[in-house]
């Protein structure tokens, strides 16, 4: 990226070389006229002053050549013109961005290196050296490369942006901070540096959400910097679109891009901004048209009929999800994601046989993936099918370990490792819910899940009271957690102190639920509370019946519990 203006020798060398139409620098498409005026220009006695414009004019020729394919032709222009100027550091650093294009690396560094040298070197020739260092594995020699180019020149964007991922990976926020507020004060008026800088200012503001409020004016100087260039540039005008957006100003975000949707070309980066601008301000009805329009567009992308079933979905219209879904999967049959978003609809629908069948379709149709096997893992424990479950999960989990490691979240171990409870394999099931709390230690399900498995089997119960308590100490108002703690605390020999967090629990409850009756039962019973334990084992087999809460309430009837 080169946003230096060209010098007035630089468009007279033009000139000459008859590459200069109107105000707009044209590249010759002869050749041999090309060639021709070089030659009369070689040819001429020049003095020293006009070694300069010279140079220039190799340099021209050379960019000209380029832009024809002309390759050698180019690389000898460009060689020429450092004979004629070789102590030109700004020159050389114009070569080197060239010679980075056509991927001679090695020259291009050389060039750069001996231009670094110069004190009137610009900022540009440290930034593309940094390119070649960071390429080449040396971090920090790039990063001070980075540093010197933004010293020398604070409009550099891509080197702020080097600069600033570093401050934020070693978390110097104040440098961070002070970066990206002063990038839009120094950074020109080019249409790529505009769009490069609020690249910037959007990466930052995901980064560190909790700090946009401190960029409220630097975001108000960009859009109105930005916006004096931004007539005839669409990709800056979306751009622009994002920092709105970013802001709330969904208003001035979606006039906008309304004006650039029927841009000639069409710009299907506006509509698709636009669609995302509805979504997220919660306007789903707006974004189905779009989406419509834009599968009318482009009748063979599957991908809007993908969006409009994953809205439809959210918005609880089923079948039309489904329809979308479907539409989608016959448009492009190995394109996965609709196979899984119907599947994990009939899932949510309390249909994992049809689900299973969308997923057999898309066995038809994909090869073997993660998201293949682990939903069709989820599918099989709807159906109860532990076994199966466990084998399609191992299979997910091996597929993620060789292709896809960041596919191991904590849900994928907590659905494991809840399997393999169901199955009996306490010991496995604590592994997998151990590597859950490994990504994320303040899970509190998983805390309470790990600790009642433990507690309903009476084992390991002071490690499941202290899985329990951390579970307790995220969520103290959760009558599934304060369930397990009297539950733990009864398998401990200790009713008396069960007893508060049953009664607490039951009493959080919007529906009664058996496994807590039944636990309050068993802690009544205990504490010789006959007519309590029989009331509560009772409300417990009106809602379900267990065989097990049937024989203790039937003693108690009997009055065979003394």
């Amino acid at each position: 990226m080169n946003s230096e203006k060209p010098s007035s020798w630089i468009l007279t060398a033009c000139l000459l070389l008859g590459m200069v139409s109107g105000n707009l620098i044209v590249f010759s498409q002869d050749a041999t006229s090309l060639d021709q005026g070089l030659r009369d220009l070689a040819a001429d006695e020049l003095d020293p002053s006009a070694l300069q414009f010279k140079a220039q004019a190799h340099f021209a020729a050379g960019v000209s050549f380029l832009a024809q394919g002309e390759k050698d032709k180019a690389l000898e222009q460009f060689e020429k013109a450092l004979q004629v100027d070789p102590e030109s550091a700004s020159l050389a650093t114009r070569i080197a961005e060239n010679l980075i294009l056509l991927q001679q690396f090695e020259k291009a560094q050389s060039l750069l290196q001996r231009a670094s040298e110069s004190d009137d070197a610009p900022g540009m020739a440290f930034e593309l050296l940094g390119v070649i260092t960071s390429s080449q594995g040396e971090d920090s020699q790039a990063q001070r490369l980075f540093e010197e180019a933004l010293r020398r020149d604070p409009s550099r964007v891509f080197s702020r942006q080097k600069i600033l991922d570093q401050a934020l990976k070693d978390q110097r926020e104040d440098l961070a901070l002070e970066l990206v507020q002063e990038a839009v004060k120094v950074t020109s008026y080019e249409v790529e540096d505009m769009t490069a800088l609020i690249g910037l200012y959007l990466k930052y503001a995901v980064l560190r959400p909790q700090q946009l409020k401190l960029l409220d004016q630097a975001l108000e100087s960009l859009v109105v910097k930005a916006s004096e260039v931004a007539e005839e540039e669409p990709v800056l005008e979306v751009a622009i679109a994002d920092v709105l957006m970013l802001t709330q100003r969904f208003e001035e975000a979606e006039k906008r891009l309304s004006r650039l949707k029927d841009f000639d070309p069409p710009l299907i980066l506006a509509r698709e901004k636009l669609i995302d601008l509805y979504v997220r301000s919660g306007e789903t009805s707006k974004a189905l048209v779009e989406l419509g329009e834009l599968a009318d567009i482009n009748p063979q992308n599957p991908r809007p009929y993908l969006l409009m079933g994953s809205l439809e979905a959210d918005e609880g219209n089923s079948e039309k999800a489904e329809s979308h879904f479907r539409k989608a999967m016959k448009i492009g049959p190995a394109f996965e994601a609709p196979y899984y978003e119907l599947a994990a609809l009939k899932l949510n629908q309390g249909d994992a046989r049809q689900a299973l069948e969308v997923l057999q379709e898309a066995r038809n149709n994909l090869p073997q993936t993660f998201m293949l096997e682990f939903y069709s893992g989820l599918a099989m424990t709807s159906l109860r099918q532990y076994a199966s479950a466990l084998k399609f999960l191992r299979s997910a989990e091996q597929l993620a370990e060789e292709k896809e490691p960041s596919r191991l979240t904590g849900f994928f171990y907590f659905r494991k490792g809840s399997v393999q409870e169901r199955l009996g394999q306490l010991q496995e099931a604590e592994d997998s819910f151990l590597k859950c709390l490994q990504k994320d230690p303040e899970d509190a399900t998983t805390l309470n899940y790990l600790g009642y498995m433990w507690a309903e089997h009476g084992k390991k119960l002071d490690d499941a009271f202290e899985w329990i308590q951390k579970a307790l100490d995220l969520e103290p108002d959760s009558e599934a957690i304060l369930d397990s703690m009297g539950w733990v605390l009864f398998q401990q020999g200790k009713p008396e102190e069960a007893l508060p967090y049953l009664e607490k629990a039951e009493s959080k409850l919007t529906e009664p639920d058996p496994t807590i009756l039944d636990h309050l039962g068993d802690v009544y019973l205990a504490l010789d509370r006959l007519p309590s334990a029989k009331e509560s084992f009772q409300k417990s087999l009106e809602i379900e019946f267990s065989e097990q809460v049937f024989e203790k309430w039937n003693r108690l009837l009997d009055g065979s519990v003394q």
